[in-house]
């Protein structure tokens, strides 16, 4: 009798906790009906290096681009989807910014322009009149900086804190310091370097490889912290804004058993192509989530160009969507030669990805164009 007892009461526990388990909720990014399409000129193509929304002081929304092929920084209104108006800063001369690599609207009467390989900010206006010219060879304490540029196709815009520009530094082995990011005073142009150094790799103490794989990397902030993805590192490294406290949280796909890491980039445009490892970190302020780009490991296919499918965003790529705590709460697999992964932006109504890929079969090399993406909700077992 006793054990009859036992044996129910055992039955009873297991089945009432079985059936009491929490439901966790579970999320995926859907398809909705919305496209926007922005048509080209002649002259710009899309494989875009810096894109962004920009909202002025007037409401009007914006999304602005630079193809990087020329120094034309094209404003879109974001609802008709056509031209407002154009940049085109001068390369020589008294107001000459060089070739331009992305920029930072603080708004139109300060823009922030980076230029590729010389080290300088240009401080600019609407009317392209050069304010100032920033330096940053040195941080302030006499640390060597290297070259950086606010690009999008890796996420690495500048994040502003009341006057306070956080940008960063490209890495250097030969240096005794290699800072990730730094923080200039928009008032005195005074830079400091901040704590936080970039991971160590197999085979990056040598002395003659001046850039590694290091410098793949993605940052976001989300208000209070900054998150960082770096390509081959499967954690994700979160910061306070000074830098001097800085953990790693695990961030792992469910399609990357684990990240392969390529020969100090010398390897061939068609193992970049296939290697898994991980792609830009976004911060959504209106679901506060995050996104995070995961590209499985791939095969390449029969006639595909390695260098055109790397400036359309590779062949297939998953999104991890992660909560305010860092967790992890759902990954959607996106299909092969459709979306640029390089390409997307957030906006109130949704998560909007660029269907700009050469391999898609609706591809027009007139138009940039974007496919809204809406998170929602579903109801999973732990």
């Amino acid at each position: 009798m006793k054990t009859i007892l036992l044996l129910s009461l055992s039955f009873f526990i297991l089945f009432h906790s079985s059936c009491s388990q929490e439901k966790k909720e579970v999320y995926a990014l859907v398809k909705a009906g919305k496209n926007l399409s922005f048509p080209l000129d002649a002259r710009t193509k899309n494989t875009i290096l810096y894109l962004t929304p920009y909202t002025d002081d007037r409401g009007r929304e914006y999304l602005v681009f630079q193809n990087w092929l020329n120094n034309d920084l094209w404003f879109y209104d974001m609802h008709t989807c056509r031209p407002v108006f154009q940049l085109h800063p001068e390369e020589e001369g008294a107001d000459g910014v060089g070739e331009i690599l992305g920029c930072h609207i603080q708004n139109f009467d300060s823009i922030y322009v980076t230029g590729r390989g010389f080290q300088q900010i240009a401080l600019i206006d609407t009317s392209l009149r050069v304010k100032k010219r920033i330096r940053y060879e040195k941080a302030h304490d006499g640390t060597p900086l290297s070259y950086f540029c606010f690009v999008t196709h890796y996420y690495q815009q500048a994040t502003v804190i009341g006057r306070k520009m956080y940008m960063y530094s490209g890495p250097d082995r030969r240096a005794e310091k290699n800072p990730v990011a730094v923080v200039m005073d928009m008032d005195t142009e005074m830079i400091e370097t901040l704590p936080f150094q970039y991971p160590k790799y197999p085979g990056d103490l040598h002395p003659q490889k001046k850039y590694g794989v290091e410098d793949c990397f993605s940052r976001c902030f989300d208000g209070h912290r900054f998150i960082y993805s770096f390509s081959f590192v499967e954690d994700v490294y979160v910061a306070n804004p000074a830098h001097d406290s800085v953990c790693q949280v695990s961030i792992k796909s469910h399609y990357i058993p684990q990240v392969g890491i390529l020969n100090d980039m010398a390897g061939s445009a068609e193992e970049m192509c296939c290697n898994p490892d991980y792609g830009n970190m976004l911060y959504d302020p209106y679901r506060d989530v995050y996104y995070r780009i995961a590209y499985p490991r791939t095969e390449m296919d029969k006639d595909v160009q390695a260098m055109e499918l790397l400036r359309y965003g590779r062949k297939r790529f998953s999104i991890l969507i992660i909560d305010k705590n860092l967790n992890v709460v759902g990954e959607t697999l996106f299909p092969d030669y459709t979306y640029n992964s390089k390409m997307m932006f957030i906006r109130e109504d949704g998560l909007y990805i660029s269907d700009s890929h050469s391999m898609n079969p609706d591809f027009s090399d007139d138009v940039l164009s974007f496919q809204r993406f809406d998170l929602v909700k579903k109801e999973g077992e732990e």
